[in-house]
C-alpha cells in the first residue's frame, strides 16, 4: 500500500513524499526529474514493495511540495535538492538508500555521491548525463518557453516526444502540477554542469540505463560512459524502445533490470 506524507525542510518548504513496503527492509529512493513528481514512480512503489522499503519524494516546487515565498536560483540548485533529500532520510531514520534517479534525479544522486557517499548503497540513473554544456541561447529558450506556456504547456509539448501515449498523458498531467518558477530556475541551474570526476572516482555500485529513444541525452553521454569505463562496479544496460521516462514506457523491462541490480547489491 502506498502512503503519502509531508516533511518540513524549513519554515517555508515542505516536501510531500510517498512510501511503500516494510520500513525495516533495505530502502530504495526514487527521485524524479524537472517537471514531474513522486507519482511518476507509482508503478515501482507497487512492484518493489514486496522486498524493499520504497521512498519517493516530490522535489521542492513539484507536485504538492512547496517553495520559499520568493524563490531564488540557489533555492533550486542540485546541491539544495540533495540537501532536501538528506533531511527526508534523516526524518525517516534511513541511513543508506539505493537511489534511482531519472534526469535531474540522477544528478541529485551524483551530488550525494560527491557530498554524502556514505548515504548511498547503489546509484541507478536513467535519462541522466553526468556532463552537459548547453549554449546560453538554448538555456534562455527553455526558460522563455516556461514563461510563455507554463508547466501545463511544457508538459503537453514533452508528451509529444513520448512514444507510449499513455505514458505521455501521464507525464503531461504530472508536469502541469509543477510550479513554473521551480521548473524555470531548475532548468537554468542544469544548463551546464560536470559531475564526471565524481562518477569516475566513486566506489558506489552504479547502473546506467541507456534508453534507446532518449536521443538528446544519448548524444551527451560520451564523457559519462568514459567515466564509467574503468570501473568494475559499474554497468551500462541498453533499454530498447524506451525514452526519457523509461519506468513508465517500458515498465516491466525496467523493473526486471532494476530489481536484478538491486538484488545483486542487497
Amino acid at each position: 500500500m502506498i502512503e503519502t506524507h509531508t516533511v518540513a525542510i524549513d519554515e517555508q518548504v515542505r516536501l510531500e513524499y510517498a512510501t511503500s513496503g516494510d520500513a525495516k527492509a533495505p530502502s530504495v529512493l526514487l527521485v524524479h526529474g524537472n517537471g514531474p513528481n513522486w507519482r511518476q514512480f507509482t508503478p515501482q512503489l507497487t512492484s518493489l514493495a514486496d522486498r524493499w522499503h520504497v521512498i519517493a519524494p516530490s522535489l521542492r516546487g513539484h507536485g504538492r511540495s512547496t517553495l520559499p515565498a520568493t524563490p531564488r536560483r540557489e533555492d533550486l540548485s542540485i546541491a539544495r535538492l540533495a540537501a532536501d533529500v538528506l533531511v527526508l532520510l534523516d526524518h525517516l531514520e534511513v541511513a543508506r538508500v539505493h537511489l534511482v534517479g531519472n534526469s535531474v534525479g540522477g544528478l541529485v544522486g551524483l551530488e550525494l555521491a560527491r557530498s554524502a557517499p556514505q548515504r548511498l548503497a547503489t546509484l541507478t540513473t536513467f535519462g541522466t548525463t553526468a556532463q552537459l554544456s548547453s549554449s546560453r541561447a538554448l538555456a534562455h529558450s527553455m526558460t522563455l518557453l516556461v514563461r510563455l506556456v507554463g508547466t501545463s504547456g511544457v508538459g503537453r509539448l514533452t508528451s509529444l516526444g513520448i512514444k507510449d501515449r499513455e505514458a505521455g498523458r501521464r507525464i503531461a498531467a504530472l508536469m502541469a502540477m509543477a510550479d513554473p518558477v521551480a521548473v524555470r530556475l531548475l532548468a537554468e541551474n542544469i544548463a551546464s554542469y560536470d559531475h564526471t570526476a565524481t562518477l569516475a572516482t566513486s566506489s558506489i555500485p552504479t547502473l546506467l540505463l541507456r534508453c534507446e529513444l532518449d536521443r538528446g541525452i544519448n548524444r551527451a553521454l560520451d564523457t559519462t560512459l568514459a567515466a564509467l569505463e574503468g570501473r568494475d562496479d559499474a554497468e551500462v544496460v541498453d533499454l530498447a524502445g524506451a525514452g526519457h521516462f523509461a519506468n513508465l514506457e517500458q515498465t516491466d523491462t525496467f523493473d526486471r533490470i532494476l530489481r536484478g541490480f538491486l538484488e545483486q547489491h542487497r
